[in-house]
């Protein structure tokens, strides 16, 4: 709670011990500084303590009150002073007010008079910072609105869309895309920083543009967010590339203070215009395939790094996936995991030098072997399951985040391997039941099998074993479930943006989010909004 400072300034000792001792300050949440003893000693206190009440005399040494009212007045406008005076005279109480005292109270002062004088000066106080507030408020509300529009008109251009919501795109910079350089910033895990920014989209996005803009410090800029993936900001410059490489590099490390997301910025220092943003846009992203995969930050520039995609290695050879088929087919559960992550490396990519791009290749070749083996014995359920575990695969790739992906992959060698079921106890029954109901509470988080089983004590295999046999369907199935629904339940309430939509129940990529919901609901989530319009929900 905000305490309201209040300073007092008399030349007599044993007035301000008086006003000192009469009220409970710290009991009404009012800090009441050391009191000063003449004007002058007040004006060399403003700048630093800055009270919001300023209790004076008039008739003091040096500087009279009036001459301070009149200094304070002007000088710190936001300080409230109000006047006790030995004085009742006429001229002194016009003066007092002229020169900006909200009341004149006549010693000896009662406690009363003390109190409502206090109360009328705290009510200005007050009004002026819900003015404030609402000011700040609305000024915040346009620039996000200014915000989001630059976002959903450039992220047209990104997607080579035709949804764009005026004919043409004007803003307010001298860039003219005639020669401008693209460089992209991809936060891989946004997990954390959107929790710091209340899983606020519009406020996470527009603070992270501002700090992008604050730190490469660049004229004539454009910095935009990818509405349909929010965990990737734009910069468009006409600046020398090694100004704007040496620009990124600072901003890199600034960026530490304020995420633990590793974050890969990929200049493409061919320049581009209007007409080929997008292509610009997918050099640069073939560019960030090349990145190792580690949870470092880098940054890469098409100008020390353009032959990289001939050197991608496959990390799987042919003789390990027809060995993976085969096991596959045994289920035999120890055996694959000793292959996938011993032998071809899953469970140590982030630290063999591989990647971005052979590691979400390696999980590609897996998954469709996976797909081809499970197609004949799966039951009707198993496949939506498996497809969620996929798709969860998938998004863990995107966070540099290999434990997750084991433990993603590990899930599905359980499902695939039909593992025997086993007995749950009456006390793991209940561990399910909760872990249930904090997803049901906190599905907007980034929710794992292995923070889960950390949670409530649980070993991570045998926890999604029994979760599956408790509730009917594996964890992330549950998890995915869930937060399309809450989804839908947002989609009936208004019309929030279907990209604030998504990023409000977990997902800071709308494509996923597309993805997913059209897995779930069997058409995307726009069309669903649009049947539900029609149909008058």
């Amino acid at each position: 709670m905000e305490k309201f400072k209040i300073l007092i300034a008399d030349d007599e000792y044993w007035t301000r011990e008086k006003l000192r001792t009469m009220i409970d300050w710290e009991s009404y949440g009012l800090t009441l500084l050391e009191p000063a003893q003449d004007g002058e000693e007040v004006l060399s206190r403003m700048e630093t303590e800055r009270p919001d009440i300023l209790i004076t005399d008039i008739n003091m040494p040096f500087l009279t009150g009036v001459d301070l009212l009149r200094k304070i007045q002007e000088e710190y406008p936001d300080t409230i002073p109000f006047v006790i005076s030995g004085y009742d005279d006429f001229e002194y109480v016009k003066e007092s007010f002229l020169a900006g005292s909200i009341n004149y109270l006549v010693k000896p002062v009662s406690r009363i008079d003390l109190v409502n004088a206090i109360v009328k000066a705290l009510d200005i106080v007050a009004q002026r910072n819900r003015e404030q507030r609402e000011k700040e408020n609305e000024r915040e509300m346009l620039l996000r609105a200014s915000s989001l529009i630059q976002d959903r008109e450039f992220s047209q251009l990104l997607e080579q869309r035709e949804m764009a919501l005026t004919p043409d795109i004007t803003m307010n910079s001298k860039v003219d895309f005639t020669g401008a350089k693209l460089l992209l910033i991809k936060f891989h895990d946004m997990s954390g920083i959107a929790e710091t920014y209340g899983y606020d989209r519009n406020r996470l996005s527009l603070h992270l543009k501002e700090v992008i803009r604050e730190y490469m410090h660049l004229e004539d800029v454009v910095i935009f967010n990818h509405i349909y993936r929010s965990n990737e900001f734009i910069l468009m410059s006409e600046a020398e590339s090694r100004l704007l490489l040496t620009k990124a590099k600072a901003l890199s490390e600034e960026l530490k203070q304020i995420t633990t997301s590793p974050v890969s910025m990929v200049l493409n220092e061919n320049t581009c215009s209007m007409d080929n943003i997008y292509q610009a846009y997918v050099q640069a992203v073939a560019l960030l395939m090349t990145r190792e995969y580690t949870k470092e930050s880098v940054v890469l520039s098409t100008g020390t790094k353009e032959n990289q995609m001939g050197n991608v290695k496959s990390r799987i050879s042919e003789s390990q996936m027809q060995e993976l088929r085969t096991l596959l087919k045994s289920g035999n559960k120890d055996a694959i995991k000793k292959m996938l992550f011993e032998q071809v490396g899953m469970s140590h990519c982030d630290s063999g030098h591989w990647q971005y791009l052979e590691v979400k290749q390696t999980l590609r070749r897996i998954v469709s072997t996976w797909e081809e083996c499970m197609a004949g014995k799966a039951d009707k359920k198993q496949p939506v399951e498996y497809e969620g575990m996929v798709e969860a695969a998938d998004k863990a790739v995107e966070t540099l985040d290999t434990a997750y992906l084991c433990e993603v992959l590990e899930d599905m060698i359980e499902l695939a391997a039909d593992a025997a079921t086993e007995g749950s106890s009456e006390n793991t029954k209940e561990i399910v039941r909760q872990a249930a109901a904090y997803i049901d509470t906190y599905y907007y988080e980034p929710l794992t099998l292995s923070g889960l089983s950390e949670r409530y004590h649980v070993e991570n295999s045998y926890f999604s074993k029994v979760f599956r046999k408790e509730m009917g369907e594996n964890l992330i199935h549950y998890l995915s479930r869930t937060r399309i629904e809450k989804a839908i339940g947002y989609m009936q309430q208004g019309s929030t943006n279907l990209a604030e939509i998504a990023f409000m129940v977990g997902y800071d990529d709308y494509t996923y989010f597309n993805k997913v919901f059209r897995k779930m609901m069997g058409v995307g989530p726009r069309e669903y909004r649009q049947n539900m319009k029609e149909d008058g929900v």
